[in-house]
């Protein structure tokens, strides 16, 4: 068999697997999108394949096009029905859309294709190479869940960070997030390579990081220092970080609190071999001090709401807690608080907006009696009342329930799966009051 045929027969092998593709069930209008792009990508290779005069290296050249593409189909297998929350998952691609929204070449704005697949690994949003998508339609960003924490909505509320992430890559918004909040994170500790090292050295760092940077210096026969590249990336998830908790408001900080902090047993500490990430204390004091600056450390529940207001007031105390010394607060408030506006700007509508009193209360009070925690009721002449709750509510409220389950009256048996599955149903719920509303 030539390289030409073997090249014809991967084009027949990957045609095929996409049209078994369709076998599968995604969701409602899950797999159109999917379907489409990856067909006409394969059709433009087509055109190519067809012609008899191929080189050996345009030959190599499409046949690694034609691998990615294989790598793309074979991710769908892997996104069918009950491998992950469809309601988190569609209300997750509306809100990251507007943010990774491109102009096109005709002067229009393309969406991306977001694709959801049940992954084993953690939190990840994959966004397609600019490279990958030159000569493409819409570029694909594929959303990864894990697998084992399918039921775990309220962890999802992670994705924040992810979609950040995805954000900064992309062409419009990438820029944009830069331009708005780098400036006020650049201004002191992480300046440059030399504040840095400052900050690592001071008199108040702790003895663990100075212990270890002296042995690092033994072993390598030089300091440690934070390059610019480690230095971008710490501002990076930094603005991450933000552009999470902007998004999805305290439920954000409860996911990360509960996913990160056991991944770092010393908080103070990083790694500094690849120094990817800044020590987890200074993410979450970040954090913290952004959540006095969005007032979002204060109730939302009033007196009059009782045992509820005690379950936030519980809440809230346990999610700001600050335990780490003051040498890993880097950003001043008034630095921060730049950050914060400069991201809003561009994030606009998509910042979350707390509930009023009255529905984080009935929320939390449905999750009491087991009950899914939606806003629903029956007027006086028996009709029932429908109200749009945002899916970012349903999760603040199903975090406030739990840290603060002692509070309430009865006291809650629910345990954390349970009530997980309670605001996945909400979810879903949700979606079908929001459908019945929209017609």
């Amino acid at each position: 068999m030539t390289p030409l045929e073997f090249l014809r027969e991967e084009f027949r092998n990957v045609d095929r697997a996409l049209e078994e593709t369709l076998r599968y069930d995604y969701g409602p209008e899950q797999s159109k999108d999917f379907y489409i792009e990856c067909a006409g990508r394969l059709s433009r290779i087509k055109l190519e394949v067809d012609n008899d005069g191929l080189d050996r290296q345009t030959i190599a050249a499409l046949r690694g096009d034609l691998n990615y593409i294989a790598a793309l189909i074979s991710l769908i297998e892997r996104s069918h029905l009950g491998e992950f929350s469809w309601p988190f998952a569609d209300d997750l691609r509306e809100l990251a859309k507007p943010l990774l929204r491109e102009q096109n070449l005709l002067g229009g704005q393309s969406e991306p294709i977001i694709h959801v697949v049940a992954d084993a690994p953690g939190y990840r949003i994959r966004y397609e190479d600019a490279v990958r998508s030159a000569s493409s339609r819409r570029r694909f960003t594929i959303v990864l869940f894990p697998r084992p924490l399918k039921d775990h909505v309220l962890l999802h509320a992670i994705f924040g960070h992810e979609i950040g992430h995805a954000a900064l890559e992309a062409t419009n918004a990438g820029a944009l997030l830069r331009s708005q909040a780098y400036p006020a994170l650049t201004l002191n500790v992480l300046a440059d390579e030399i504040s840095v090292d400052s900050w690592l050295n001071a008199f108040d760092s702790p003895d663990d990081l100075k212990t270890e940077l002296a042995a690092y210096h033994q072993r390598m026969g030089r300091p440690f220092r934070l390059t610019s590249d480690f230095r971008d990336s710490w501002i990076h998830e930094l603005i991450c970080d933000l552009c999470g908790l902007l998004l999805f408001g305290p439920a954000f900080l409860a996911a990360h609190r509960t996913i990160i902090e056991p991944s770092h047993p010393n908080p103070l500490k990083f790694e500094l071999t690849e120094p990817t990430h800044p020590p987890y204390a200074v993410r979450h004091k970040m954090l913290c001090q952004a959540m006095r600056l969005l007032h979002w450390h204060k109730t939302v529940t009033l007196h009059v709401e009782g045992d509820v207001h005690s379950a936030e007031l519980e809440f809230v105390s346990s999610l700001t807690r600050d335990p780490f010394p003051n040498w890993a607060k880097v950003f001043s408030e008034q630095e921060i608080d730049s950050a914060i506006h400069g991201l809003k700007s561009v994030l606009s509508e998509l910042v979350y907006a707390p509930p009023s009193s009255g529905t984080l209360a009935k929320l939390v009070r449905r999750l009491n009696r087991r009950l899914p925690p939606i806003v629903d009721g029956i007027d006086s002449i028996d009709k029932p009342i429908l109200v749009s709750t945002d899916f970012r509510q349903i999760l603040h409220a199903g975090w406030l329930f739990w840290d603060g389950r002692k509070q309430l009256e009865p006291q809650s048996e629910l345990d954390f799966l349970k009530t997980n599955r309670l605001c996945n149903q909400a979810l879903l719920q949700q979606r079908a009051i929001n459908e019945f509303l929209n017609a």
